[in-house]
């Protein structure tokens, strides 16, 4: 006589939502957690983005080299383009920098003779001129408070530097150990996994593999092009600090959805003290670049890597910025990934697994 034991329909409907908030419950408590290890947490992360996005040149090189002598190679490939770039860098930016200082004056004095015009337009909306005053004389007390500020915090601004070098130092030696040691860690983790919990754990493996360094390099993908578009299209139009901007676009894209947004309008605020003409030849260009990097190529570019809905990032964008600030910007999408990841992942199981136990848990005739 056969015996059917598996769960009723209505159990397993409710099972799956439950599993699914108890385990969004825990990633926020472990959330929580890590938030009070920022700046170790801070590392790990940073050394993690280092190690996915030296690890393709390792594997290429690991072709031809013994695996030690291929990271080498490849951390002295990217120290010395990093070293170059930032040598370049560093003596362009500083002179556009001493040039937008020297300048200022001329841009307030610009600023000054467009008030009249701006007083206009704000009165259509009901903006009155002793408000503008005042907002005037908030902005001034602002402006000196910051350079009263930095005066006083020249010392914290040398420890702040020498906190940063040891960090990157510390970036550095702790992404060559992953490096080195990341398919140990993975072995080890695969072979150690109960057996009954195997598939699972290769699963875990390769969907933070995915998302993780598919993020890591798709993101690195887009900012380099994304500043090299602006940077390149700056210089063309003839906008001043062209290399600035196209440093900002490249920093930028690393917040998703409205990094190109804050970059343009910058680049257009530039414009606007050179020509009302330039302004709008620049803002074209970016609407432009944002169909590029927002509708052509970023999509696909992330939708590989990642996996996720540009309306699921700009929540995820949201959500960690108010959770844990600008890092939680920075970090909310691949987060969102491995949810999203492992969400379906645990869907796809807990639909399939019931059905395949209650077909074995069937004893036939025969058994009988």
């Amino acid at each position: 006589m056969s015996r059917d034991v598996a769960p009723p329909r209505l159990v397993r409907a409710l099972l799956v939502p439950l599993v699914v908030l108890a385990w969004l419950a825990v990633l926020l408590v472990v959330g929580w957690l890590l938030s009070h290890v920022t700046h170790a947490l801070l590392i790990l992360v940073l050394s993690t983005v280092v190690a996915f996005a030296l690890s393709p040149l390792v594997q290429l090189l690991e072709r031809w080299l013994p695996r030690m002598l291929a990271i080498v190679i490849a951390y002295v490939i990217g120290f010395t383009l990093l070293l170059g770039l930032l040598s370049v860098v560093v003596v362009s930016a500083a002179t556009e920098t001493t040039t937008l200082v020297h300048n200022l004056p001329g841009y307030a004095s610009q600023a000054q003779a467009m008030l009249p015009e701006l007083v206009r337009v704000l009165g259509r909306f009901g903006v009155t001129q002793s408000e503008l005053d005042q907002a005037q004389g908030r902005l001034i007390e602002y402006l000196q408070g910051i350079g009263t500020q930095a005066a006083s915090d020249a010392f914290d601004f040398v420890r702040s530097v020498l906190s940063a070098i040891v960090d990157t130092v510390l970036v550095f030696i702790l992404s060559i150990y992953l490096v080195a040691n990341g398919p140990k860690m993975v072995a080890w983790l695969r072979d150690n996994a109960p057996r009954s919990q195997s598939r699972r754990a290769n699963l875990v493996i390769t969907i933070v593999n995915q998302v993780v360094g598919g993020y890591v390099r798709g993101t690195l993908t887009m900012a380099l092009l994304v500043g090299a578009l602006v940077g390149v299209g700056m210089g063309v139009l003839q906008v001043r600090y062209a290399l600035l901007l196209g440093i900002l676009a490249f920093f930028m894209e690393f917040v998703p959805v409205l990094g190109v947004i804050i970059s343009g309008a910058v680049c257009v605020i530039i414009a606007l003290l050179q020509s009302p003409v330039l302004a709008g030849i620049v803002l074209g260009y970016f609407v432009v670049v944002h169909v590029i990097e927002g509708d052509l190529i970023g999509p696909r570019v992330m939708a590989r890597a990642v996996g996720i809905h540009p309306a699921v990032a700009l929540l995820a964008l949201v959500a960690g910025s108010e959770l844990f600030g600008v890092w939680g910007a920075l970090l909310g999408a691949p987060i969102a990934g491995l949810v999203q990841a492992f969400a379906t992942a645990m869907w796809r199981e807990l639909r399939v697994s019931p059905i395949q136990e209650s077909k074995s848990s069937i004893i036939t005739p025969a058994d009988a």
